[in-house]
């Protein structure tokens, strides 16, 4: 693949310029930034590592032979800005931190406090697609996309968008987390929305989510299992074709799929509404403290009140459970063609 270096460079500095002069009010000095491009040789076990504070961080995959790098570097603005700012932004430029160590390339901040101060550095990396890619950013948005090695994110703040990605871990303190297609899926926040599409499209799909506040939204495309717990937030899983354990304490619940390993969904004051496929065989039991529990579309084999319902439907088979210690409960059929499942 051949990549039009000069029209990225171009790209990646024309928006830095502008930024940095809206941010700026037109200041010289904001408006400084250079750029530089590296290239190293792909590896069997090629690795990418790369860390910033600010910066962006954008890696994406594709016919290449080489990793290759292009990174921006931009004066910063701020109290604390060294005089130097801009003698400091152009030396990085021309001697930047990357380091290739065995089959991995390390792509860093500065080592002095003071240049990191001056400016921020963000990369743009192309790599072969079987590259492991590990990235650390403070407060920069994070962008994955298109890599079939496992990748590794961990941000404070930062947005995270991932694309078509296999194997992924990702740690976050609030910055929301967006994803179209991985698999498996790991993510841990505080406090960050989360959302998945097209999961396991690719492989076996398996979901584990923590988050104390942030609301939770992910689909399937393939035998998949789902474990998600949040603090507060609500929770949708869609297509689960596999084992599901949802819970979380005063969100609400919506879930939906065929379920071939145990179902388990708890919420604490929330309604909890679970939409299984029609020919589905499986045995329910769903318990509200204080709120209604109703079935529509399955005959229930067993016993039902009005905050109870426990039997087989269908010839049995893996459970369901469904509890919510005062929100309403429903258990509804679906046809699963006219769902697209």
């Amino acid at each position: 693949m051949r990549l039009d270096w000069d029209m990225i460079t171009s790209r990646l500095a024309a928006s830095a310029l502008l930024a940095a002069g809206i941010l700026g009010h037109g200041s010289p000095v904001a408006a400084q930034s250079f750029t530089f491009e590296r290239s190293f040789p792909s590896t069997a076990a090629l690795r990418l590592d790369v860390t910033t504070e600010r910066g962006k961080i954008t890696v994406r995959a594709g016919a290449t032979t080489e990793l290759v790098v292009v990174g921006l570097v931009s004066v910063r603005v701020g109290w604390n800005v060294p005089e130097n700012a801009v003698a400091l932004a152009r030396a990085t430029a021309n001697d930047p931190p990357i380091i290739q160590t065995g089959d991995t390339v390390h792509l860093r901040t500065p080592d002095d406090a003071r240049a990191r101060r001056a400016m921020t550095t963000s990369y743009e990396v192309w790599v072969p697609a079987g590259t492991e890619v590990v990235t650390h950013s403070e407060s920069g948005e994070t962008r994955i996309e298109g890599v079939r090695g496992a990748v590794s994110v961990r941000t404070q703040s930062g947005a995270i968008m991932l694309a078509d990605l296999a194997e992924t871990v990702v740690e976050t303190g609030s910055g929301a987390v967006s994803v179209d297609g991985a698999g498996p899926l790991s993510v841990t926040t505080s406090s960050s929305g989360i959302t998945a599409t097209r999961l396991g499209a690719r492989l076996y799909m398996r979901l584990y989510i923590r988050t104390e506040s942030g609301r939770v939204a992910a689909s399937f495309d393939s035998a998949d299992d789902a474990d998600v717990e949040t603090g507060s937030s609500a929770i949708t899983v869609d297509g689960v074709n596999g084992g599901l354990a949802a819970s979380t304490w005063s969100g609400r619940v919506r879930v939906s799929g065929t379920p071939s390993r145990p179902w388990q969904v708890t919420t604490g004051s929330s309604a909890i509404e679970a939409e299984i496929d029609a020919a589905a065989a499986f045995s329910v039991e769903a318990v509200s403290g204080s709120g209604s529990v109703r079935t529509d579309g399955f005959a229930v084999r067993g016993d039902s009140d009005a905050r109870r319902v426990a039997g087989s439907i269908a010839a049995g088979g893996p459970s369901v459970r469904l509890s919510s210690r005062s929100g309403s409960i429903t258990l509804t059929s679906a046809d699963p063609q006219a769902s697209g499942r």
